[in-house]
């Protein structure tokens, strides 16, 4: 059985359509980045699996189980981490409340359960010793490293990053796809929309090129970077080759 299961995925807005039926699988401990031009529908289709937006149509399998019919959203949630552009830290917590919120809310483990689950996450991202710190102390790429200890946190089976890197200062993207890097090496199933293409190419199992709402191929990362099948592929990739 595969982790993830994407069936003919469909969501509009009114009469806009952002995803026009898209499908693919993910296997356990894959990674799978996807790429493609800005509003494309690459932010809404992890939405969308994450049941933080309700789909117009298809299934989202996830271990066999419809998470879009699922009885309590919350609970397949807690399976399916994510990782944002911005964030979302509670400023007025600090580093350890807000990584052992979930495990204390949702998991309803123990204050000394949470502490604990909350600080080896922590030293995974290299943060654990600014667990006292509070968010408004810590550079961009460090508020990002919580954000991924917090999804980690909740021991997802699947983690979703929107461009987890784009809201920070070129200087601090490296600490994050290091740590990123990490969690592919020690077998985190991950799902990944970035516009970092060195990063696709070194940990990508698989690259999936999405434009106007539709996957328009997808392949290796050689295949998809070096040798595309389909014309607009190539289009793409040739703005970042030539740095434009």
């Amino acid at each position: 059985m595969k982790l993830l299961e994407v069936r003919n995925l469909k969501k509009n807005y009114g009469e806009k359509e952002i995803i026009k039926g898209i499908s693919f699988e993910m296997e356990k401990r894959e990674t799978i980045v996807v790429i493609g031009p800005s509003g494309t529908g690459k932010s809404t289709m992890l939405s969308c699996i994450n049941m933080l937006t309700r789909p117009n149509g298809g299934e989202i399998l996830l271990n066999g189980q419809d998470v879009v019919k699922a009885k309590s959203v919350e609970k397949m949630r807690q399976k399916i981490g994510m990782v944002f552009q911005e964030f979302n830290l509670f400023n007025h917590l600090t580093v350890l409340d807000n990584v052992r919120i979930g495990p204390l809310k949702v998991k309803k483990l123990s204050k000394g359960d949470a502490t604990k689950v909350a600080l080896e996450n922590l030293m995974k991202v290299g943060l654990d010793s600014r667990s006292e710190a509070y968010p408004a102390e810590l550079s961009g790429g460090q508020k990002q490293r919580v954000g991924i200890a917090r999804a980690l946190a909740m021991e997802p089976e699947l983690i979703l990053f929107d461009e987890p890197t784009s809201a920070l200062d070129p200087e601090l993207v490296g600490e994050v796809l290091e740590v990123m890097r990490k969690l592919a090496k020690g077998g985190m199933t991950m799902l990944i929309v970035t516009h970092e293409m060195s990063f696709a190419r070194d940990i990508a199992d698989r690259i999936i090129f999405m434009e106007n709402g539709y996957i328009v191929e997808q392949g290796t990362p050689e295949k998809i970077l070096s040798h595309p099948e389909k014309e607009r592929t190539r289009q793409f990739l040739s703005k970042f080759r030539s740095g434009s």
